[in-house]
């Protein structure tokens, strides 16, 4: 999280956003009409067609001029380009208190970024033109990727671009708003750009009239989050610590795992009661939940429950020692996260037990914490704390779980996807309101939670 601020990335439309680029496209679009025979749009004209690139704006210009054919756009297309090209800056002004905006926000340490529907080519020349070439830390135009805003993957991709985190977006028309809609994520819009429409129809999460008011707009959408819940509580704040990023909900505590965990828990509409649920380690954003929606059939335990003086009830299990003596068939669900690291014993035997002791439709949802691009190692002899801590990240872990081999480890016992992918499960917008951080989307992590049925087990007897 960018220091005192509440977004890591901040990113920007470029058309009537941050440059009045109006007369540089009027003068262009102009002059492939002239070419084509046809009377030239007024200025006031063309800042209403810009915002879905360099085509759609001839496209346009055709159309209120005469005709519009495919024949006619082919032929005066790069007539515009060429001339674009040549003149992209001559006209085009930033607008008022900008640089100063920009400054602000990157001496916060937030990441800047243009999500354009101009063409990448273009887009980067006029941001070159306007002397820019160094301040943006990420581009994406309208032929980036094989979509264009409204889409959210191109205002997704910039923000990736910039190494994720939190984020806004600035723009200038229902294109823009739509886009950040569609993402999730709080866009302001500028009252001075090319809008089509009154900015007060926009529909935007803030409206400023000046770039002297952006920092306060975006530092008061900080503190309002509105458009950020967590799925357990509801509570729409989160916390960090120092450099990281604010993913510790401020009403539960819970972090991104447990909000997964419940996200997953939900999804397989398991919150409901009447449940035989067994517990490990329970954590404090949990426990009372559960006990409340399971009542006696929520059994809450942990090798050492002096640990959890909030969860009333827990109980002692050593999983080396009572996995075996677990019951077949008992449990509608198997609950834990981040225990398998701390078992000394095999932790095959482990998980088998646990998946025995589901009934048939039970499920176990857990998650195991995987190292993205480590290798699994294990040493299940005396440790000095020291040496556990440099081998496997804590003192009381005896093994770790790597990505690169997943597939010959915990894939040997359950059936694993190849490629962990969140996406698969909910959609973008969900997980980011969700304050699910990008970087847990794809790929195996340590937050990654498994929902694993009877089915999954790859390990039956003779």
């Amino acid at each position: 999280m960018a220091a005192d601020f509440p977004f890591d990335v901040v990113a920007f439309d470029l058309d009537g956003t941050l440059a009045d680029t109006a007369p540089d496209l009027t003068a262009a679009l102009n002059h492939a009409l002239g070419a084509l025979g046809r009377p030239p749009v007024p200025a006031e004209d063309v800042r209403h067609m810009v915002g879905h690139g360099a085509r759609a704006l001839l496209q346009k210009g055709l159309a209120a001029t005469g005709e519009m054919t495919e024949a006619l756009v082919e032929q005066g297309f790069p007539i515009f380009i060429d001339h674009y090209l040549d003149h992209i800056a001559d006209g085009t002004t930033i607008f008022p208190g900008l640089n100063a905006a920009l400054d602000a926000l990157a001496a916060r340490g937030v990441k800047l970024a243009v999500c354009t529907n101009k063409a990448e080519k273009l887009a980067r020349r006029c941001i070159d033109e306007l002397g820019w070439a160094d301040r943006f830390d990420a581009l994406v135009g309208g032929d980036t990727l094989p979509v264009r805003k409204p889409d959210p993957s191109p205002l997704f991709e910039a923000i990736a671009r910039c190494g994720g985190g939190r984020a806004a977006y600035v723009g200038d028309s229902i294109t823009d708003t739509d886009t950040g809609r569609n993402a999730n994520i709080p866009t302001v819009a500028v009252s001075f750009g090319f809008s089509d429409r009154p900015p007060e129809q926009l529909d935007a999460t803030a409206l400023i009239h000046h770039f002297d008011d952006l920092i306060p707009t975006l530092e008061r959408l900080g503190q309002d989050e509105q458009w950020m819940r967590c799925p357990i509580c509801g509570s729409a704040h989160f916390e960090g610590t120092g450099a990281k990023p604010r993913i510790t909900c401020a009403g539960c505590g819970s972090n991104v795992r447990a909000r997964l965990l419940w996200m997953m828990l939900e999804r397989e509409g398991l919150l409901r009661p009447g449940l035989r649920v067994l517990h490990f380690a329970p954590e404090a954003c949990f426990a009372g939940r559960f006990r409340e929606l399971w009542g006696e059939g929520y059994d809450p335990v942990d090798f050492d429950p002096s640990l959890f003086p909030h969860v009333p009830g827990i109980r002692a299990m050593d999983l080396v020692r009572d996995a075996a003596a677990l019951p077949s068939g008992h449990y509608d669900l198997i609950i834990h996260s981040h225990v398998m690291e701390h078992i000394p014993g095999n932790v095959t035997a482990v998980l088998y037990h646990l998946h025995r002791a589901l009934k048939p439709e039970g499920k176990q949802i857990c998650c195991i914490p995987i190292i993205r691009d480590g290798h699994s190692s294990e040493d299940l002899g005396p440790l000095d704390p020291a040496d556990a801590t440099a081998r496997f990240g804590q003192d009381d872990h005896v093994r770790r779980f790597g990505g690169r081999d997943v597939q010959q480890t915990l894939g040997m016992i359950f059936r694993l996807p190849e490629l962990y992918d969140l996406t698969k499960t909910f959609d973008e917008p969900t997980l980011i309101r969700n304050n699910i951080p990008r970087v847990v989307w794809q790929g195996w992590c340590p937050s990654s939670v498994l929902v694993l049925g009877k089915e999954d087990l790859l390990l039956r007897g003779a």
